[in-house]
């Protein structure tokens, strides 16, 4: 088990995600909006993907504590995009610290990515053109360099590593 994290471009990147790491049982935290689509909704709640009310931190924290549990209990890993939404401008912003305390609780690595090129897919699909989408898995951080850090520095870290990956033309200047 694990938890993966990962920059966010398109409302297709967690299916992307799954279908690369589709031998990891993967979950995602997703906004509650998400919840009640057609389709989605069900879909989401089948492979255990759990609603986070953003608004709320109270709300928020039972998501978090909900996550814990379920790597604990071995059911799946955990996918979420600190960022806290889609980044329409397409560029990595500064993160929200608090899933990194899943890692952390539940005493699991975290595994960092990037995706690329994404925010062409809903383009490209208009005219059946392809999209060359890059995943790349730039590290794994092992649960024993996390005991003992705030999840704020384990956000800095991982935010770093990514931004180090994607190149500052892919970053929000200032965001740290």
């Amino acid at each position: 088990r694990f938890l993966l994290v990962c920059n966010h471009q398109n409302e297709s990147d967690p299916g992307i995600l799954l279908h690369y790491f589709r031998n990891s049982q993967l979950a995602f935290i997703s906004k509650r909006e998400n919840d009640v689509k057609f389709i989605v909704g069900p879909f989401l709640r089948k492979i255990l993907c759990q609603p986070i009310n953003r608004e709320n931190d109270r709300e928020a924290l039972k998501t978090i504590l909900k996550c814990i549990k379920l790597i604990r209990d071995d059911e799946v890993s955990i996918g979420v995009f600190p960022e806290g939404y889609v980044s329409l401008d397409r560029l990595l912003h500064p993160f929200r610290g608090g899933v990194f305390k899943i890692a952390q609780k539940a005493n699991v690595p975290i595994v960092v990515c990037t995706l690329r090129n994404t925010y062409e897919i809903y383009k490209n699909m208009k005219s059946l053109t392809p999209t060359q989408v890059q995943l790349h898995l730039v590290g794994v951080i092992p649960q024993e360099e996390l005991v003992g850090r705030t999840a704020v520095d384990i956000a800095h870290q991982v935010h770093a590593m990514m931004a180090e990956d994607l190149g500052p033309e892919l970053v929000l200047q200032d965001a740290e």
